[in-house]
C-alpha cells in the first residue's frame, strides 16, 4: 500500500528529529554547541576565513558569528589572527585540538552515511539526494552551501 503525502511527510519529519538528535550528541560529546561545532566544520573544510565570511557560510548574522567565535576563542578552540592583506581584517583559523575534532566529525559522518545508505544503489541514492534538494529549496530554507569534499 502506498504512503500518502501527509505518512511520507511525518517520516521525513521523524528522520530529521533522528539526525538532529546525532549532531545534539556528537556536539555535546565534545562539550560544544550545535552551532558552535558547524562553525568548526565550515573551518575545517573551508579553512581560515574571515568572519564575514563565516556569516555567509553559516547563514547568520556577522554578530552571531562575533558571539560564536568570541566564545569558541576563549574555549581555546579557534584563533584569530591579522590577515597579513589588511591589519583591520581578523581571520578566524582552527586549533590543533579543533583540527582533531573536526577530523573526528568528518570521519563519524561517512561512517554514519555508509551505514544509513547501506543497500541502496546508486539511483535510489541519487532520487533520494535530487529530492531532498527540491524540499529544501521549496520550503525556502537554509541553502546548502557546496563546500568541498573531504
Amino acid at each position: 500500500m502506498a504512503l500518502s503525502a501527509s505518512e511520507i511527510l511525518d517520516r521525513a519529519l521523524m528522520l530529521s528529529e533522528q539526525m538532529s538528535g546525532s549532531i545534539e550528541r556528537a556536539a555535546a560529546n565534545y562539550g560544544l554547541t550545535v552551532p558552535r561545532l558547524e562553525l568548526l566544520f565550515v573551518l575545517g573544510l573551508q579553512g581560515q576565513c574571515k568572519q564575514v565570511e563565516l556569516a555567509a557560510y553559516l547563514d547568520c548574522s556577522p554578530r552571531q558569528v562575533t558571539a560564536l567565535v568570541d566564545g569558541l576563542e576563549a574555549s581555546g578552540h579557534v584563533e584569530r589572527t591579522m590577515s597579513p592583506e589588511d591589519r583591520r581584517v581578523r581571520l578566524i583559523d582552527l586549533t590543533v585540538e579543533s583540527r582533531r575534532i573536526v577530523d573526528e566529525v568528518v570521519s563519524a559522518r561517512v561512517a554514519l552515511a555508509e551505514w544509513l545508505f547501506e543497500g541502496l544503489d546508486d539511483d535510489e541514492l541519487q532520487t533520494f539526494g535530487a529530492m531532498s534538494e527540491r524540499l529544501i529549496s521549496r520550503m525556502s530554507g537554509r541553502s546548502l552551501v557546496r563546500l568541498p569534499e573531504q
